[in-house]
């Protein structure tokens, strides 16, 4: 789903709070924080998306999830977006900057446009995998922000040369899917709840959450 498939969907911002996810057992590793990217390695999510996953989590036992990102503002998506696109400058020193920034949006959202929020802005998009009980995470097939043709949730399904990855990622699916969250096509680690691309998704006449411009990770509730 493009952009522009879910741009045009009016939000009516509902005011859910961003929760600490430190206050919810799950395990997070902030991912971004860990690569230079983000200056904080605090992460939140709205406090009904924390509370649905707990909810899944507890469905899944003794399966847990590990959370890499949630709540991202614009200035850590710049981050991550001028650094995968650095990336594809170096792999592809031939290539002009406009193919270059497509490739990029394929996997990140372009952060310049002032039309589109993105996903993760909301505090409604949440990047995660399922661990064993002893905290080993399950085969995927890839590794979280692997960006290429094997991160397509559905990849497994019709290359089934990693059945392993192909059961695992059902697993993931099947559980958040069926708790009423978007799968992203492309990224197999990526859940959308609330936020204009699930309600386009979804055909819901508009989406809870918008974006969150200012948040002071001191205040329960942040600035939204």
């Amino acid at each position: 789903m493009t952009a522009a498939e879910f741009e045009h969907v009016a939000i009516r911002e509902n005011g859910d709070p961003l929760t600490d996810l430190k206050d919810h057992p799950f395990t997070c590793e902030p991912s971004y924080f860990h690569r230079g990217l983000s200056p904080t390695s605090a992460m939140h999510l709205r406090l009904t998306v924390a509370e649905m996953l707990v909810d899944i989590q507890r469905a899944l036992a003794p399966l847990t999830f590990k959370i890499w990102d949630g709540y991202r503002p614009r200035l850590v998506q710049r981050n991550i977006f001028e650094d995968y696109l650095a990336t594809l400058r170096a792999e592809h020193p031939d290539t002009d900057e406009e193919e270059l920034r497509k490739r990029a949006e394929i996997f990140v959202t372009d952060p310049g446009s002032s039309r589109r929020i993105p996903p993760h802005a909301t505090g409604g998009a949440v990047d995660l995998t399922l661990v064993d009980a002893n905290g080993r995470e399950l085969d995927m097939g890839t590794p979280y922000d692997h960006f290429g043709p094997e991160s397509a949730a559905l990849y497994y399904e019709d290359n089934a040369r990693n059945t392993t990855a192909r059961d695992n990622r059902r697993i993931l699916r099947d559980a958040m899917t069926g708790a009423g969250f978007r799968i992203d096509a492309d990224e197999w680690w990526h859940f959308d709840f609330g936020n204009q691309i699930w309600a386009a998704h979804y055909n819901a006449p508009v989406a809870c959450y918008g974006e969150i411009e200012v948040f002071d990770p001191t205040s329960r509730t942040g600035s939204q």
